[in-house]
């Protein structure tokens, strides 16, 4: 499992659609999920809000609805706790992934949007993607994360692992070779051609787990235009979602895509609106892998 942390100063929050938010607000922490699926994504805030401004002032804002006040303070240091839904076509593709999740950390103050995400390296790769479309974020780090000791968390599959593992018990990654691949292969009753393939995926999936950088994560134009439909299916078919920042930042992202990703329209399959946004986005992370 990997955590990546987004940054964008406050003078760029407009283009990622929650400016108005701040002359609100001095500072929102992020606290944890309440409900987490498509369409629907609740969180609990602690909101330090600006001297003058209510909770209700929050009601303005179109990326939040306010569903309930848990705790309204009369300290301002301490701030209020309060539940919200998010509408804002990032958080819902970060639902869809079905495997990235934001953490405590991430905040909003002065100085910027605060964005950590955890999950698989793959998944993350692909909202970073989409994130860099968006609006390129000022600053990402990125780190691997170890839960235990005994944390077998891995970005292969089951079956990449099995075979990783065949291979090297039996002497394939050892200097000098052990056994040869050809060997492998009869041991395994499949092709020496599928065995040197699978292989090869298995070491580059590792390396670019090892050394690949958030900070410039591309998608295709048939990628990033195909996400960008799933967001726009959801906005059609969610009254919440029609709102102008969400449309808007759809737009910024199409903008993006075509100021900055080679177009192929020739060879560009045509967006199949009955497929699942879930398989969609299966097949993009299976892309991108």
């Amino acid at each position: 499992m990997r955590e990546v942390s987004f940054f964008w100063r406050s003078d760029r929050l407009e283009s990622i659609g929650i400016g108005p938010v701040l002359k609100i607000a001095d500072r929102i922490e992020f606290l944890s999920y309440i409900k987490r699926v498509p369409k629907d994504i609740r969180c609990l805030f602690k909101f330090h809000l600006k001297k003058g401004n209510t909770i209700d002032d929050l009601r303005t804002v179109e990326s939040l609805e306010v569903l309930e006040i848990v705790q309204e303070s009369d300290v301002p240091d301490e701030g209020h706790l309060v539940i919200c839904k998010i509408i804002h076509p990032v958080p819902s593709l970060n639902a869809r992934t079905n495997g990235t999740y934001a953490v405590a950390g991430s905040k909003l103050d002065e100085d910027g949007l605060t964005y950590i995400i955890q999950g698989s390296s793959l998944k993350l790769r692909l909202l970073s993607g989409v994130l860099r479309l968006m609006a390129k974020p000022d600053r990402i780090s990125a780190r691997t994360l170890k839960l235990t000791p005994q944390d077998h968390d891995s970005v292969l599959t089951e079956k990449q692992l099995k075979l990783a593992k065949f291979a090297y018990d039996r002497g394939y990654y050892d200097l000098p070779k052990r056994i040869k691949i050809t060997e492998l292969a009869e041991q395994l009753g499949l092709a020496r051609a599928t065995i040197s393939a699978h292989l090869t995926k298995i070491e580059g999936i590792l390396m670019d787990d090892m050394f690949s950088s958030m900070t410039d994560v591309r998608l295709t134009a048939e990628q990033a235009r195909t996400i960008v439909e799933t967001m726009e299916a959801d906005m059609d078919q969610t009254d919440a979602y029609q709102i102008e920042s969400f449309a808007g930042l759809i737009n910024r992202i199409k903008e993006n895509i075509a100021d900055e990703l080679p177009q192929d329209n020739e060879n560009t399959p045509e967006f199949d609106a009955s497929e699942h946004p879930e398989e969609i986005l299966k097949r993009i992370q299976e892309d991108i892998s």
